[in-house]
């Protein structure tokens, strides 16, 4: 597993309000896994609604010989609705499954096309949102929803059918011209990013390869809930390793798995997380910190009972 030894955190990059520190990890990986886009891409994978469409439940087959990786935040459009996949899950070789997803285009109930892999990726205030509300037990969908219509309000913009990706689409020229600055460097398996100064989060996968897929999906998640622009910040790494390093100090609790996958939540007074592990290796590892009003709730609230489990 993963110790603060073993992240590296490379030079900073920064380009007007956003500033990244690429992370690189230990790469002693053997496993052969292929992403929801590769798998769109190649014809070996199929998504489809179920008999009786439901909003939450997906049926996702993988054609192929190698585990399927769906990550948590993914975004399929198409079918009766747009959804995500509300957690990173692994798909065995040559079978299906039905997969948990939450519905990103709410006035939308009717087949627009075949399902598809989207350009994006659901916004990291949207993913926090659904955690958090998942962690606290209140309705995930709901606060999907809500996050998708302040993301609409702050960015001043109306899709006719609630639907995140328009909302991606609309600021597309904004976010292109900002994370095409940002480049993934040799070995590089996650990202911590910092938005205006303040630290938002990281991800971390097993290999550089499926980082680099997610590289400009991760970037644009969570610059376009950025808000008014602050181009002149300092970027201290040491801050940046304490993050990190109170993340792996979290208690990790052991979660029921939807695939190949086992899976684990941990969250301390600054944020929350996720950890997927398949055969010894971290898949997938991301931290989300909270806004002022989580930290509030955080530190008014006792956590689930559970067993440490170092990453």
């Amino acid at each position: 597993m993963i110790e603060i030894e073993d992240i590296e955190l490379m030079a900073f990059q920064s380009h007007k309000n956003m500033a990244i520190i690429p992370i690189k990890t230990p790469t002693n990986y053997k496993l052969d896994i292929l992403t929801l886009q590769k798998g769109f891409e190649l014809g070996l994978v199929e998504v489809k609604e179920l008999e009786t469409s439901t909003v939450n439940t997906l049926t996702v087959k993988n054609n192929s010989v190698t585990p399927l990786l769906l990550i948590e935040g993914d975004e399929i459009i198409g079918g009766d609705q747009n959804r995500i996949v509300n957690s990173s899950i692994l798909i065995a070789p040559e079978s299906e499954m039905k997969v948990p997803v939450n519905c990103t285009e709410k006035g939308r109930w009717g087949y627009k096309h075949e399902f598809k892999a989207s350009e994006h990726m659901a916004n990291a205030h949207t993913r926090f949102a659904r955690s958090s509300a998942k962690l606290y037990d209140m309705d995930e969908q709901a606060a999907v929803w809500s996050s998708i219509n302040e993301l609409e309000s702050e960015r001043s913009f109306a899709s006719p059918t609630q639907a995140m990706s328009e909302s991606y689409d609309n600021a597309k020229k904004d976010l292109n011209e900002i994370v095409n600055e940002f480049k993934v460097i040799s070995g590089q398996t996650g990202v911590l990013v910092i938005i205006n100064g303040e630290i938002k989060g990281f991800e971390v996968f097993f290999s550089p390869e499926i980082y680099s897929q997610y590289h400009e999906k991760i970037l644009k998640s969570y610059l376009i809930d950025s808000g008014d622009a602050i181009e002149e910040f300092v970027v201290n790494t040491d801050y940046a390793r304490s993050i990190i390093s109170a993340a792996i100090d979290c208690e990790y609790i052991e979660k029921e798995n939807v695939g190949l996958e086992e899976c684990f939540e941990f969250k301390n007074d600054d944020g929350l997380g996720t950890l997927y592990v398949y055969e010894d290796e971290v898949v997938h590892w991301s931290y989300l910190l909270g806004d002022d009003e989580y930290k509030k709730h955080c530190k008014l609230s006792e956590g689930p009972a559970g067993t440490n489990y170092r990453v």
